[in-house]
């Protein structure tokens, strides 16, 4: 509470003119002197029960700004005011106070440092601002923004979700509020700016889980065909867990390091089962197909299997690579009963050997032979081509007994 010091002088001077009336011209009586007496006393005694003292009022540009206990707090708030702005120039225009009488509580007067910061708020020249302290000096100033919430919002920017982060500068870096001359004082967009070029390390301890591949054996049999293939044991990925450092600059890897590795399952192998057999032709097949007495289809050295009969997908013949427009042969002495266009097998020859025993010669590029027309042994009946359904040049082989297709394998030496 605050009594004006002007306001009880006033009153007090009220009361003592009445009484200097009173006794001078009506000569009141005593009584009325008691009273008056009595009045100032107890106004004393309440003014000081409650604290008051005297002090001063400072009116300062039109306003009135505080109360302090002397006049002289006012000069010890202007020499702190250079202490207090930061900045080259920091001078502030001080302009002359008024000070006037009054009573206040003593508790509730201001310090000189209270003072120089209403002071420092009312010059045009200076503002509350924050500061980006790099290595000790300022490299950017700015008001009215949260400087130390982005300081740290850059510090987790290039953090790695999921991941043990930790982050600092890589120079010394702080926030400093204070007052600075506003002609100091940067944009913020230049603030940011200069945040932005500070260098975050990030160390980032990442746990992932890896899978292992695999690996496929091969277990080979001669109890089925070349170009047989069945997986007998599904193979499935194992899983590791994978613990690394790794080290960024902004956001840019610079290092890692392996901490641990752990199997959290093993993988299993997948088996599978692959033919070495060129044929399954019994003993009497092989010698069924022996006494037949074919040759070869194709020159010496011209040729490669590249698929068996059978061979896992139901492989009705042979096929054996060659040149386009290598000859071919026929494996032994007959008749054409075809030859010609037939679908999937494109040209064709088909040759009856007598006892039931039949000769197919597919995907030519040139026949040579005509239906009903008697071949020797040996005798070129077309060209290795791949017509019809083919994936590149070859003959595809087939001998038929019976109607019925067999393994040519052994019919023509290839055991």
């Amino acid at each position: 509470m605050v009594i004006i010091f002007n306001d009880v002088f006033k009153i007090v001077r009220g009361y003592l003119s009445k009484l200097h009336t009173a006794v001078i011209r009506k000569r009141v009586l005593l009584k009325v002197s008691c009273f008056l007496l009595v009045s100032i006393t107890a106004l004393v005694i309440t003014v000081l029960s409650t604290g008051l003292t005297i002090g001063y009022r400072v009116n300062y540009d039109g306003e009135e700004i505080a109360v302090i206990a002397k006049s002289s707090v006012f000069d010890k708030a202007v020499s702190l005011l250079s202490s207090m702005v930061n900045g080259e120039n920091a001078e502030i225009d001080v302009k002359k106070p008024e000070f006037s009488l009054t009573l206040a509580v003593s508790n509730q007067m201001l310090s000189a440092r209270n003072l120089a910061d209403i002071i420092i708020d009312k010059s045009d020249n200076v503002a509350f601002a924050q500061a980006l302290i790099v290595n000790g000096e300022a490299l950017a100033t700015v008001e009215n923004f949260d400087a130390q919430a982005y300081i740290d919002s850059r510090l987790a920017a290039y953090n790695i979700d999921g991941a043990d982060n930790s982050s600092e500068f890589s120079e010394d870096v702080s926030i400093e509020s204070g007052y600075y001359v506003r002609a100091d004082i940067d944009t913020l967009s230049d603030f940011i700016a200069a945040a932005d070029s500070l260098q975050v390390k990030t160390v980032s301890t990442v746990v992932t889980n890896v899978e292992i591949p695999y690996s496929t054996v091969k277990e080979k049999t001669d109890k089925k065909l070349i170009g047989y293939s069945s997986v007998t044991v599904k193979g499935q990925n194992g899983l590791e867990q994978k613990t690394e450092k790794i080290v960024s600059i902004n956001g840019e890897e610079q290092e890692r390091s392996l901490i641990s590795e752990v199997t959290l399952t093993s993988p299993v192998n997948e088996v599978v089962v692959v033919g070495t057999a060129k044929s399954l032709a019994s003993a009497a097949q092989r010698s069924a197909a022996a006494s037949a007495g074919f040759v070869f289809p194709l020159p010496k050295g011209s040729w490669t299997v590249t698929a068996y009969y059978g061979d896992g997908r139901g492989h009705k013949g042979m096929d054996l690579a060659a040149d386009k427009g290598t000859s071919v042969f026929a494996v032994s002495g007959g008749t054409v009963t075809f030859a010609g266009v037939d679908g999937n097998y494109g040209y064709c020859v088909v040759i009856d050997h007598g006892n039931g025993i039949k000769t197919r010669y597919a995907h030519a590029s040139k026949l040579l032979v005509s239906a009903g027309e008697t071949v020797t042994r040996g005798e070129v009946i077309a060209n290795v081509g791949s017509t019809g359904y083919s994936t590149g040049n070859h003959l595809h082989f087939e001998v038929l007994v019976n109607n019925k297709n067999v393994d040519p394998a052994p019919y023509i030496g290839i055991r």
